[in-house]
């Protein structure tokens, strides 16, 4: 028969392992609620004090609150893509953000948003408002990550079509009180 004396005891094994269960909750706990700023913003075209800049900006563009930064930055990593092989593209952006900044004084969050969307309104016909607002409304709605703060599933045919699967179920469309 083995004499050896367990190392630890069974009331010790118990507590070590409460101890990693409360730790890798706590963990959890804390990688959910930080999930949404746990991203990094890589640009090859614009510098980063530009980029960011434009993340703000194009949330004033299209602002969703319910949205991370996150799906912002994809969208101005989209189109800083497309200015890494376009040199025009890359001065509109560059000059552009870098007009609204000396309007807004240096501080775009700072601003009010009607102040913001004046702003904007003053630049809407420019190549770079354009080129901001035309990559925005493809990448940022594209991506299937901002599909359920929309109330949208995504494509229905795989899963067999709306009409088995609640076609007329918006709830977040007001009733007109009209039959039909």
């Amino acid at each position: 028969m083995n004499n050896v004396k367990p190392q630890y005891s069974r009331r010790a094994i118990l507590k070590m392992g409460v101890m990693t269960a409360t730790a890798a909750y706590a963990y959890v706990a804390v990688g959910i609620s930080l999930s949404g700023k746990s991203w990094a913003l890589t640009v090859k075209a614009l510098d980063n004090k530009t980029a960011n800049n434009l993340v703000n900006i194009a949330r004033s563009i299209y602002p969703h609150p319910s949205l991370g930064d996150v799906y912002y930055a994809a969208s101005v990593e989209s189109i800083d893509a497309q200015a890494a092989n376009d040199p025009a593209l890359k001065k509109a952006l560059t000059d552009g953000v870098a007009n609204l900044m000396k309007d807004a004084g240096g501080d775009w969050n700072g601003l009010a948003s009607s102040k913001q969307a004046e702003l904007l309104q003053q630049v809407a016909s420019e190549p770079f408002f354009q080129a901001v607002r035309g990559n925005m409304v493809v990448s940022l709605y594209d991506n299937p990550g901002v599909w359920p703060a929309f109330g949208f599933e995504g494509s229905s045919f795989e899963k067999g079509g709306y009409i088995n699967r609640g076609f007329d179920d918006i709830q977040w469309l007001p009733t007109s009180g009209k039959e039909g």
